[in-house]
């Protein structure tokens, strides 16, 4: 009985070549022909599927986004408590990260930072990981404008614990999780207290406390 190879999905294959380049030097010295060449792949195809470099550029920092929306989604636990389920999605994003760190500081910090797409994807990404924290909450839309600024505010607080974690290598994952549940905590308490139009489930002010608590 022959054995049929499986086709080499080669869009995969370069975009795979181009998110390790773009992982490890700056955008302007990344060049298609690089690409191709290390996909092990003719030139052309790269303007077949990307039209240019900004579009096999963008399409890697989507993929990015996309895999770490998809590690935002694992389940806690049955039966958790709602303050442990918010930590264990805080462990696993912060875990998933970490194992995609170049991946990570590139989405944020790449040379096409000014890019309106590249910007709308990473928009896109970190209000998606706010509004599963706040309908776990038990808060729908429309959200006030006093916790959209807070929930803003903490994601990008998340996002520059994570870099310097990067960076230093010298945080360890525990505290990681404590520093940002009790920003999260304080942060949605506070916009509360200035709103009194937001409300909370009864299990979500409990979580809250218990996340405060537990920083003092």
């Amino acid at each position: 009985m022959s054995t049929r190879t499986k086709p080499v999905d080669r869009r995969q294959l370069i975009v795979d070549t181009a998110r390790k380049l773009f992982a490890t030097r700056p955008y302007d010295q990344v060049t298609t022909a690089q690409v191709a060449k290390d996909a092990g792949v003719a030139y052309g195809l790269i303007a077949h599927h990307f039209v240019n470099k900004r579009g096999l550029y963008l399409a890697v920092m989507n993929e990015i986004a996309a895999q770490i929306a998809a590690a935002q989604t694992a389940p806690a636990p049955p039966d958790a408590p709602l303050a442990d389920q918010l930590r264990y999605a805080l462990r696993g994003h912060i875990t998933h990260i970490d194992s995609h760190s170049d991946s990570f500081v590139a989405l944020l910090r790449g040379t096409l930072g000014a890019d309106a797409e590249h910007q709308a994807a990473i928009e896109h990404l970190r209000w998606l990981g706010a509004q599963r924290i706040l309908l776990a909450l038990g808060v729908v839309d429309p959200i006030a404008p006093t916790l959209r600024t807070a929930m803003h505010g903490w994601i990008g607080l998340l996002d520059e614990m994570m870099i310097d974690r990067i960076t230093h290598r010298d945080v360890d994952v525990d505290a990681l999780v404590e520093l940002a549940s009790a920003a999260l905590a304080t942060a949605l308490r506070t916009a509360a207290t200035l709103d009194t139009t937001i409300n909370y489930a009864p299990e979500a002010v409990e979580a809250l406390e218990s996340i405060a608590i537990a920083a003092r």
